[in-house]
């Protein structure tokens, strides 16, 4: 609206003094050697005007030729990169779908029309994945390395095509790359990670697993529940080297992080009695088998009071009703009272814990109990149902099923990290698989 009115005003403005000079009259004499050429001001200022008219009209139509060549070509470019970008897309669609001749067709096609742009790499990689041509991802993936904004998609690619050769070393050295170029990618430390739990370098598996707790790679549960993990490992350590000072504090620490870890409450009460603490001991298994009832609590419980003969009993007793819903509760206080010679507590513990389900060591209890009071003809019932039992509880991985007596913060089998779980064996669950697993058929490469 503004350029209007000032055309307006413009356009009024010459025309007002074109009249006003021609109102005026007057003439203008040129003389050059023998040419002489006389015309009306006006009309020399509307030759003028004129003049410069078609002067502009000239320079814009040279111009316009003069760049036609251009505009085509950025025409038949932009029309040249849209069908690129329609190829990669659908060749991303074709990976999804798992569509390998699709995914190569489109990736052939996008790599033509969009001069191979970092995206086209990603995608001929998987393409050739897909396809099973091992050789052409594994160079795509290593081109992508010379270019700053896909080196770390090209190492995640490398890392998967080495585990999918059984190459861990290989597999190891993409992953820790990958980490020092972002310590903000959650698969990259988390293999990382899972590489020092193996080798068993607890100190490195806890400065990755801080960095990740930082930079919120991990959530807070989970981060404390992992760092508890290997300060119990690094405890078992410095007591195995007798350093017990430093497994003691490592300890501690590992049960404040975690008071539910059952682990980290059995070593810590351990050392606090071999360092003559039995009253700390004490407080530390009894605040764990509120939360995870357990044997190996009720053994270091028992072996703390074991000095006080038959109050033991009444102290197995407290330990009972700090959880006394929980069937390991009444098996420790059945424990203590067939030591204790009280056959009539025993059988009150075992009722509580009912005739079906039970496992061995259960009815074991029942045997000796019957045995002590000489009923000779149900201790044999007992023991014909003790060879259709299950199992007793023990430590399992509950990613592969591999049973354990004593627990790891490793599985031996599978390499999962605090995967056991105490329980009769049984069903393997189902579990995210670590990241240096062996993986299967070859899987697309995220963006993430």
């Amino acid at each position: 609206m503004i350029a209007l009115l000032f055309y307006v005003l413009v356009m009024a403005a010459l025309i007002g003094g074109i009249v006003w000079i021609a109102d005026r009259g007057g003439s203008v004499t040129f003389v050059w050697d023998a040419w002489e050429v006389t015309t009306e001001t006006s009309m020399l200022i509307l030759g003028i005007l004129l003049l410069v008219v078609v002067s502009v009209v000239a320079v814009l139509l040279f111009q316009w030729f003069w760049r036609a060549p251009r505009r085509i070509r950025l025409a038949l470019g932009e029309r040249r990169k849209e069908k690129g970008w329609k190829a990669l897309t659908s060749g991303l669609v074709a990976v999804a779908a798992g569509d390998a001749p699709g995914a190569r067709a489109h990736a052939r096609r996008a790599d033509r029309l969009l001069d191979r742009p970092p995206l086209t790499l990603l995608l001929t990689a998987q393409a050739a994945q897909l396809d099973g041509d091992d050789n052409e991802a594994d160079r795509r993936f290593r081109a992508m390395l010379e270019r700053p904004e896909t080196e770390f998609l090209g190492l995640r690619g490398l890392m998967a095509a080495a585990l999918r050769k059984g190459d861990h070393e290989a597999a190891a050295g993409y992953a820790r790359k990958a980490h020092a170029l972002r310590p903000d990618a959650a698969w990259a430390a988390e293999a990382v990670f899972e590489l020092q739990t193996r080798a068993g370098d607890w100190a490195a598996a806890r400065q990755t697993l801080k960095s990740a707790r930082d930079r919120k790679v991990i959530e807070a549960a989970p981060g404390r529940r992992r760092h508890a993990v290997l300060l119990v490992e690094e405890a078992v350590r410095a007591h195995e080297e007798e350093r017990r000072d430093e497994a003691l504090k490592l300890a501690r620490t590992a049960h404040g992080e975690a008071p539910d870890l059952v682990p980290a409450g059995c070593i810590l009460a351990r050392l606090l009695i071999d360092s003559g603490k039995e009253s700390q001991a004490v407080r530390v298994v009894e605040k764990t088998w509120k939360m995870a009832p357990h044997p190996d609590l009720a053994d270091l419980y028992i072996e703390i009071w074991s000095d006080e003969g038959a109050n033991r009993y009444r102290r197995m007793e407290r330990l009972l009703n700090l959880n006394v819903d929980d069937r390991e509760a009444h098996v420790a206080a059945a424990r203590v009272a067939m030591e204790s010679r009280l056959t009539g507590e025993m059988r009150r513990h075992l009722n509580a814990i009912g005739t079906a389900g039970l496992v061995p060591r259960e009815i074991r209890l029942w045997v000796d109990l019957e045995t002590s009071e000489n009923n000779a003809e149900k201790a044999a019932e007992w023991q014909t149902r003790m060879i259709e039992a299950s199992p007793d509880r023990t430590w399992q991985c509950s990613g592969c099923g591999q049973i354990t007596r004593t627990w790891r913060a490793v599985c031996d089998g599978c390499g999962r990290f605090d995967s056991m779980v105490w329980r009769s064996p049984g069903a393997v669950e189902e579990t995210r698989p670590p990241v240096l697993a062996s993986p299967g058929p070859a899987e697309p490469v995220t963006l993430s």
